[in-house]
């Protein structure tokens, strides 16, 4: 930016310069008398320019990083876990998310397209995946595109035409009264107490809520307890679930023997904490007899069912299983029984077919 001297002007000095923002040239004229003036404004703009052109670089540099050609799939779900809040849904999301990305990592995020897609839900089925849990899979890797085009790391999600045809799981039926009881005298004692307190609470099995439960949660007194509450969106850290007679003697029983073990925890094996039940319930099904498939989260749906045939308020259903809103439960949670359905298919008056 030269500070020149033109004689003839009626303001001699120039100062000229560009705009560092758009490399347009500019000229400022002094008089005869403001030398010191325009080389002022001469060195005011030189600092001007300079960090100007800083911050355009720095600019650039966050869009070469944001832009199409920078970012690989890898990155992109990489950062989308990362935006994720619940630490169990980045870590199921993580796991669905591991062969996508081992696959496809590598490719940059804004080259996949649907026939990537096919490939991959036709490898899931050769592996033995079933459909349910691919679709689930790619549900996940599209809302992590959407997630990256709506924050500006993609101009446009490629896969925001994809339409999965997820179909919907098939969820076995709850345990009935019989099964729990053959379950319960079959199955290891940190097992049984899941039982009955799944069956009793509606609590989720697992380090969520019901493997958190300490003693000093448990009033036996007041028959009550305070269940931890799963990081769903909950407001309080944990609710207030009423005992039932026949659960409370088996609590005061198992009160006792802990506090002669010195063991804080309500669920345990051997006095460590239990993160994982899946290997005892196998055994503890072989050993009952049971072929029929019952996962330990289908003790919750007992719950549910049991309680709302027997004509349990809906909504106090919900705040017990600590549920915001009673549709989860109508949704997912209620099951009919046999007797229900019997009244059902009996309803109508007999169709005389053959008088």
């Amino acid at each position: 930016m030269p500070v020149i001297y033109l004689a003839y002007k009626r303001k001699p000095w120039i100062v000229k310069y560009r705009e560092p923002w758009t490399n347009k040239p500019r000229v400022k004229s002094f008089g005869r008398d403001e030398e010191d003036e325009a080389r002022a404004f001469e060195l005011a703009q030189a600092e001007v320019y300079s960090r100007e052109r800083e911050i355009i670089r720095r600019a650039k540099r966050r869009r070469a990083a944001r832009s199409p050609a920078g970012l690989t799939v890898a990155e992109v779900l990489e950062r989308y876990l990362g935006s994720l809040g619940n630490p169990s849904t980045r870590a199921a999301s993580d796991y669905h998310l591991r062969l996508f990305s081992a696959i496809y990592g590598h490719r940059k995020a804004h080259c996949i397209n649907m026939d990537d897609v096919a490939a991959f839900l036709d490898l899931q089925a050769r592996r033995g995946i079933g459909k349910s849990t691919a679709c689930r899979r790619m549900g996940i890797v599209r809302a992590a595109f959407n997630w990256a085009a709506r924050w500006g790391l993609l101009p446009v999600n490629p896969l925001a035409g994809l339409q999965l045809a997820s179909p919907a799981p098939q969820t076995p039926d709850p345990p009935t009264a019989r099964e729990a009881r053959m379950l319960y005298a079959a199955a290891a004692s940190h097992v049984q107490r899941v039982i009955a307190l799944s069956m009793a609470t509606g609590a989720r099995i697992g380090p969520s809520e019901l493997f958190r439960l300490r003693w000093t949660d448990v009033d036996t007194r007041a028959a009550v307890l305070r269940m931890p509450n799963a990081a769903k969106g909950a407001p309080l850290e944990a609710r207030e679930v009423p005992l039932r007679p026949d659960v409370l003697r088996l609590l005061r029983r198992w009160e006792k023997e802990d506090a002669a073990l010195g063991c804080t925890w309500v669920i345990h094996y051997k006095g460590h904490p239990v993160r994982s039940i899946s290997r005892a319930w196998r055994n503890a099904l072989r050993r009952a007899g049971i072929e029929r498939r019952i996962r330990p989260y289908d003790l919750r749906h007992a719950f549910a069912s049991r309680a709302l045939d027997h004509g349990a308020d809906l909504t106090c259903v919900a705040e017990v299983m600590g549920h915001s809103n009673e549709k989860m439960i109508v949704r997912f949670y209620r099951h009919t029984n046999p007797r229900a359905r019997r009244k059902a298919v009996n309803a109508a008056p007999a169709l005389n077919l053959e008088e």
